[in-house]
């Protein structure tokens, strides 16, 4: 059974899949912080209105979370992962309709409340496929499917923001949505039926909630999600009214400082299968250091060239912050999977939901001097550094939780 569940062409299939779908997710979602620009200018939004444009959609996708987390234990990752897309393509489809600055709320935060189960139900369907010693490698290959999805959302919806507007943007990826939903649909094997998995084996939600380890999880990915979707969401304006870069420029030149996470993030997820088992904590550790030194000195750059370079050594630390991700598929058991990653998904998100809105704050509060917003994501990785020291992976209680998975 087992050869058959881990043959080639499965673990291909799924994790391709998986990989575009992934993409289109951040296509949905980060092309936001490219149209808010145009958006603000169409109905008058202030910076902190456009950060709560951008913040509604996290606060509904933090908080489903944990419901799709739990829901995936209890269904399978399928069921989750096409009712997950189905809804949020609809929502992405609505946002070109939006209006008004309490339509674009509304229709963000229902969005967020699609979108909310995938990243849970998504990492429950690579356990499902790949064994244990190969699900750092292939955790890693999503991960960077995110970044990549960055800098293809930024760069995209800079040119159908120009072309067509942002309207059609929105129409466009709402439907490249429902293609892999009959993609997912056709591919994407559904372990809960084979195996019976979701029926037989019971979810006990309250003794996930009661591990401090998830929540330990939890810090690490809020720090480094502050960082992320802080730098993701206000990064193109930043190049536009501080850098006096065009638009369209913005999208070129956010491609290196990614591509930058996606070689930490290939390195990290490399080292977790093969030399770092139990030493987690120091890779965390490590690029969060960089990550603050790093933005330290891209707070105070005097040129467009050292605040690239430098971005471009903030997004490696940061990027090696990633391991963090495949840490419950390696770790906990297989029934609890998808909760401990809906925790910890949780956390990331309301990262999310606080960054741009405050960001924004700082913004107005600083008269439009982005020092407060760098020195506010260097404070958050200092989150994960404490919360990687008492970080213990190789206790009795998760030891069990590795032989159960």
């Amino acid at each position: 059974m087992k050869e058959n569940i881990y043959n080639n062409k499965t673990k291909t299939t799924v994790l391709t899949l998986l990989f575009l779908t992934w993409v289109v997710n951040y296509l949905d979602k980060n092309s936001m912080s490219v149209a808010i620009i145009a958006i603000s200018k169409e109905f008058s939004l202030t910076p902190t209105q456009g950060g709560m444009v951008i913040s509604s959609f996290f606060l509904a996708y933090a908080l489903m979370q944990l419901l799709g987390g739990w829901l995936t234990d209890k269904y399978g990752s399928k069921k989750v992962i096409l009712i997950s897309l189905l809804v949020w393509s609809i929502f992405t489809i609505f946002t070109g309709f939006a209006w008004s600055f309490v339509s674009l709320i509304i229709i963000r935060f229902l969005f967020g409340i699609g979108e909310g189960s995938f990243p849970s139900a998504s990492s429950v369907a690579l356990a499902e496929n790949f064994p244990k010693e190969e699900r750092g490698r292939a955790k890693g290959v999503l991960s960077a499917s995110t970044q990549i999805g960055s800098i293809i959302a930024v760069l995209l919806a800079a040119v159908l923001i120009q072309s067509v507007g942002w309207n059609i943007m929105f129409y466009i990826f709402g439907a490249l949505g429902f293609v892999f939903l009959l993609l997912l649909w056709k591919y994407l094997p559904d372990r809960a039926q084979q195996t019976g998995t979701a029926k037989k084996q019971k979810v006990s939600y309250l003794k996930v909630l009661k591990n401090p380890t998830a929540w330990l999880l939890m810090l690490i990915y809020f720090g480094m999600s502050m960082v992320n979707w802080g730098l993701n969401s206000w990064l193109p304006s930043y190049w536009v009214n501080v850098r006096g870069l065009e638009l369209v420029k913005t999208g070129f030149i956010s491609m290196l400082p990614v591509a930058c996470s996606i070689i930490a993030i290939i390195l990290s997820s490399w080292a977790l299968d093969k030399i770092a088992a139990g030493k987690e904590k120091f890779i965390i550790i490590t690029g969060a250091i960089i990550g603050m030194v790093a933005l330290y000195f891209t707070m105070s750059a005097e040129s467009i060239s050292m605040a690239l370079t430098f971005l471009c050594l903030a997004y490696f630390g940061v990027g090696l912050l990633s391991v963090v991700l495949a840490l419950p598929l390696k770790y906990f058991p297989q029934n609890t999977m998808g909760s401990t990653i809906g925790i910890m998904y949780f956390g990331g998100q309301m990262a999310g939901t606080i960054a741009p809105t405050l960001i924004g704050y700082t913004l107005t509060l600083f008269n439009g001097s982005y020092n407060g917003a760098f020195t506010l994501l260097i404070g958050s990785l200092f989150i994960s550094i404490i919360a990687s020291l008492f970080l213990k992976l190789n206790s009795t209680e998760n030891a069990a939780g590795r032989e159960a998975a």
